[in-house]
């Protein structure tokens, strides 16, 4: 299949980057530094497991976070550019390749290549809780012990702590689904604009996209005129809710949770899902157009 083909070209060539190597090695080993934790922060140490347990979960998700939003604009604003520039799009379209062909072969390589890149800070991720989780299993067992021989256990009363939060699955999903509206709007971007331009452009998309709350509290208010009204409304329906992906504080505290945490998910991968479907379809029909 000629899609599928392309797309593994493509992850194929977008892994073989450095700097998208570097970002992700980087972050990889960042969240295994964050084993030491304990050791090495005062705060951390003199509040015991729990706390370290819940700096460590939540200092992952954001590197992650970050590392997602370097990859998704580096290798978004150069994928479509690059074989421009290197003349081998005049190859491919030169075989029996459709334009949207190749335009849904490129999305899908990038998609690929940031699941592949997710997945793998997901599993560091993932293992460095469980251990520090398991690790964490004595002190709760001590504290359990002295309740049952009725010793004064005031102030350090037992915890459940899970070896295998699932809820830390879910902040990995939404981090993929994040970056993968963000990877194709810059890639929609890239089939007009030059890659420096892109990247600015996509990194106004992103903070303009962190913001919507606040387009939702400033549309919705009494004292706002017509027009203000009328301008953070246009940017709260046009531009992705990236905020509204980071759900960490619903995750790991539930006085925060916004209510049904999988409905909630399920909900916002749906949006994610719209948001990159209509990047995909806008993109097929400039690159149809297009000179080349």
């Amino acid at each position: 299949m000629i899609i599928w083909s392309i797309a593994k070209t493509t992850v194929g060539d977008a892994m073989r980057r450095k700097v998208v190597q570097i970002f992700l090695v980087i972050a990889m080993g960042l969240i295994l530094i964050s084993l030491s934790f304990s050791q090495t922060l005062a705060f951390s140490a003199r509040e015991g497991s729990s706390v370290d347990l819940q700096l460590v979960k939540s200092f992952g998700l954001g590197l992650m976070a970050l590392a997602g939003w370097l990859i998704s604009l580096v290798m978004g604003v150069s994928l479509i550019p690059q074989e421009i520039e290197r003349r081998t799009i005049y190859t491919i379209l030169s075989k029996p390749v459709k334009r949207y062909e190749f335009i849904v072969g490129k999305f899908l390589g990038a998609i690929l290549t940031l699941a592949i890149c997710v997945a793998l800070m997901g599993i560091v991720f993932i293992g460095v809780v469980a251990v520090k989780a398991y690790a964490a299993q004595p002190a709760h067992t001590a504290i359990s012990g002295m309740a049952a021989q009725g010793l004064d256990t005031a102030g350090t009363a037992p915890e459940r702590i899970q070896i295998i939060d699932a809820n830390m699955l879910i902040g990995v999903l939404m981090v993929f689904m994040q970056f993968c509206v963000l990877t194709c709007i810059v890639m929609l971007f890239s089939v007009i604009f030059t890659p420096t331009v892109n990247f600015f452009l996509g990194l106004g998309v992103y903070i303009v996209g962190l913001m919507s709350s606040t387009s939702l509290t400033l549309l919705r208010s009494e004292h706002a005129s017509i027009f203000v009204r009328d301008f953070y409304w246009v940017l709260y329906r046009a531009f992705p809710p990236f905020d509204q992906f980071n759900v960490t504080n619903a995750l790991l505290y539930p006085d925060a949770a916004v209510g049904n945490i999988w409905v909630y998910t399920g909900w916002m991968m749906l949006k994610g899902l719209a948001f990159s479907l209509g990047a995909l379809v806008l993109a097929v029909l400039l690159f149809w157009r297009k000179e080349v």
